[in-house]
């Protein structure tokens, strides 16, 4: 891709010297007087000096990257008088030369001021219609057609997020934004805003390689370290037990969670809400004897590493951090403190409190998993110590202290919290709403946690919230949130669940657990450590085909009935194909065209496609996910089993064509 100016018009165009994109400009918008809304745009004609075109008070820097272009624009207030309150500040603006007709949009989260793109943000596949914007926020992915009906479709957003949150938007008249919120900050005359990384590019192949290569790119923009991929396994507290855990509940559990180590390797065993006496001061009450380092070392003794929750960005009134120290928080312009309370991580005195925090917590009592949570409802878009921090370089130092005030073998898990701004900061982020107990919660977590596929293993490890499969007989009194999903329910969840790839907490009451509900959970090991790819990720609410990819000769794909009345379904990849299918344990057998399924409403199925060969191993009664080490030569099939118990189904292939199986 190429920057050029084509009739007074900055464009972008494709290496053959068609127009790609047109009409290039930047603005920044104010309010005025009686609430008018101003606008400051470009001022001059664009020049243009190799990849960098100028104007009176415009400078933007075009940077070729793949097939698409990196874009950073300079602004400078040439108005002769301070603007008091910046509103947005659009660093590119642009006509494509074709019209999107389907968007990937991020919704975005309202929170304390904010409007960001975080775990509770849904994600929506639109069809666009004429006159109306879209907004996202951080980046949109679109799609359309060109006039021989070939597909188009592209990335449009930002590539860093250092300085301001940021959102796009874009009309089905191919007009987009990409805009950054200032929030309120002064611009005196002469002054210089520098905008965040901003990117567009066209990509033929959005769900397997253009979004992926695009968040790769990402990450390398942040100077994030390589996401080591591993399995994290472990129990949480919150969702039987609530803010009513203790010591006595985390023992009952990790007594049952001993007898199953074969089956289910928990690594952490996660204290979650309910263990301090004041948010702010993070002090152990009286239900774990106020002593935390005797807990973590119970828990180290059964050969577990101990987890703890906490909100560190914020704090409670009542806490003595803040009667103490009003002055360690965010503050609105009038000079009060900001509503919901925010720690400034550009105060000094606040950074020595949060690095003595974390010391204490990872190095004096010894927990290894460390899930921080209400992260966006405590970043204030108001007046830091240092006037010029935003809230989103606050965010960004908040962790990068938190991080060197842990051991290095210190999992961080954010929650509630910016997604892209974390990339490199933290080891795991939660990438969904809460999981809670009904069905329609499942739509909600999925909708975010499958498309989200692209941020697994490149800017964290992803989390898709903890594992609930309770029924109605597995709880008791104690039980904070009574489940409602039926047993074909949770058989979707756990597909679900090993579709995503990440994070795997177990959050029922463990002695309560019918041994059919150890041998489901015993299904996600060995524990699926990539994300599956949503094939019908610009046509779906929730994705209802995922590709886990292929380990050997047998790839594993998944359909979800999302829906409330059965549907027909076409099973990806199955033509030429040993088909079998895991939940019902049936052997299809061999698939010569295209295979189709009807679902019940709710029902998920696994298919393991397996290569033809005169005899392989084509089903196993014990993963979800294929990953059976095999190999047929000289006319002798060899395997590894995962596990002692596992059964696996082998289909031959005879001199006649026809096809059977059996177990071994």
């Amino acid at each position: 891709m190429k920057v050029a100016i084509i009739n007074n018009s900055l464009c972008l165009t494709y290496d053959n010297g068609e127009i790609f994109a047109k009409d290039i400009a930047a603005k920044i918008t104010y309010p005025g007087n009686a609430y008018n809304l101003l606008t400051m745009g470009v001022m001059g004609k664009w020049i243009l000096t190799g990849n960098i075109a100028r104007t009176d008070n415009v400078t933007m820097k075009f940077t070729p990257q793949g097939q698409g272009m990196l874009i950073q624009t300079t602004f400078t207030n040439l108005s002769g008088h301070r603007i008091e309150n910046t509103e947005h500040f659009s660093p590119f603006i642009c006509t494509l030369s074709h019209e999107p007709d389907k968007l990937l949009c991020n919704r975005f989260c309202r929170a304390n001021g904010n409007l960001v793109n975080e775990m509770q943000s849904a994600i929506d596949s639109i069809r666009t219609t004429d006159g109306t914007e879209y907004h996202s926020a951080d980046f949109c992915v679109y799609a359309s057609k060109d006039e021989d009906g070939n597909q188009i479709s592209g990335i449009f957003g930002f590539a860093s997020y250092e300085k301001y949150f940021s959102a796009v938007k874009m009309t089905r008249e191919g007009r987009i934004e990409a805009y950054q919120f200032l929030e309120s900050h002064p611009l005196d005359i002469g002054q210089e805003i520098v905008s965040d990384l901003v990117y567009l590019s066209p990509c033929s192949d959005i769900p397997s390689s253009g979004i992926p290569e695009f968040i790769e790119l990402c990450a390398h923009l942040a100077q994030a370290p390589v996401v080591k991929e591993r399995a994290v396994c472990g129990f949480c507290t919150w969702y039987y037990y609530g803010p009513g855990v203790d010591q006595e509940i985390i023992r009952e559990n990790m007594e049952v969670l001993d007898r199953h180590k074969t089956d289910i390797p928990v690594e952490y065993v996660q204290i979650d809400d309910g263990w301090y006496d004041n948010w702010g001061d993070w002090n152990p009450n009286k239900k774990f004897s106020y002593d935390m380092k005797a807990m973590a070392d119970e828990i180290k003794t059964h050969g577990y590493l101990p987890g703890i929750w906490l909100a560190p960005f914020g704090a409670s009134e009542k806490s003595k951090l803040f009667q103490n120290h009003p002055e360690y928080f965010v503050k609105t312009k009038d000079g009060a403190i900001w509503k919901n309370l925010s720690l400034d991580f550009s105060n000094p005195e606040v950074c020595q409190y949060m690095y003595d925090l974390f010391h204490r917590i990872s190095y004096d009592w010894g927990f290894r998993y460390i899930k921080m949570d209400i992260i966006t409802g405590t970043l204030a878009p108001g007046v830091h110590q240092n006037p010029g921090f935003t809230a989103l370089q606050n965010y960004r130092a908040g962790l990068r202290l938190i991080r060197s005030a842990v051991t290095e073998d210190t999992f961080l898990l954010a929650c509630t919290a910016p997604l892209a701004p974390a990339a490199g900061l933290v080891d795991g982020m939660r990438v969904s709403c809460d999981i809670f107990e009904r069905w329609e919660s499942l739509i909600n977590v999925f909708n975010a946690v499958l498309k989200r596929y692209y941020y697994h293993n490149v800017f964290f490890i992803n989390d898709a919230d903890c594992l609930i499969i309770r029924e109605a007989e597995e709880e008791d009194n104690q039980c904070f949130r009574l489940c409602t999903r039926t047993e074909k329910e949770l058989k979707t969840y756990i597909t679900a669940a090993a579709a995503s790839g990440g994070i795997l907490m177990l959050s029922d009451k463990m002695p309560l657990l019918k041994e059919k509900k150890w041998k489901w959970i015993s299904y996600l090991f060995p524990q699926n450590t990539k994300a599956a790819v949503p094939l019908d990720l610009m046509d779906s609410y929730v994705p209802s085909v995922l590709d886990f990819g292929k380990f050997g000769a047998t790839q594993t794909v998944a359909l979800i009935n999302w829906g409330e009345t059965p549907h027909r379904m076409r099973v990806p990849y199955a033509a030429g194909k040993l088909v079998f299918e895991f939940w019902s344990q049936k052997f299809i057998g061999f698939c010569k065209d295209n295979l189709w399924e009807e679902l019940e409403p709710h029902e998920s199925r696994v298919y393991f496609l397996t290569d033809p060969a005169p005899k392989a191993v084509v089903g196993t009664d014990a993963s979800i996910v294929f990953s059976v080490q095999s190999q047929f030569e000289g006319e002798k099939l060899q395997y590894s089993k995962n596990k002692l118990d596992e059964k696996l189904c082998i289909a031959e292939i005879n001199d006649g064509g026809i096809c059977f199986s059996h177990w071994e």
